[in-house]
């Protein structure tokens, strides 16, 4: 889904936006824990090389929704070890600014 498409859907339903923060300094915008959004009319993912990078692409209104998600390479040393799912951690991105 491309830019111009995911702000017109946002104005007319409820959007679930994740930035995810995949290896390096890489960040994909996912949408509604099923599609990515991509460049111009590719269906390639967009990548972003910053958090300040996907909310000044984004905009105000879409980068205030988004919620930052970070799997950490050392969850089975934080966590209890009694789930075997994969742990991430979420943060809204809201009042992160430059």
């Amino acid at each position: 889904m491309n830019l111009k498409t995911l702000t017109a859907i946002v104005r007319q339903k409820p959007t679930h936006l994740e930035l995810i923060s995949a290896e390096g300094d890489i960040y994909l915008c996912r949408i509604n824990d099923r599609e990515w959004l991509t460049e111009r009319a590719e269906n390639k993912p967009k990548v972003f090389h910053s958090i300040f990078e996907a909310k000044y692409t984004l905009g105000k209104d879409l980068s205030g929704q988004l919620d930052m998600v970070m799997s950490s390479a050392y969850d089975e040393m934080i966590s209890s070890g009694d789930s075997g799912e994969g742990k991430t951690i979420r943060h809204g991105l809201l009042k992160i600014d430059r």
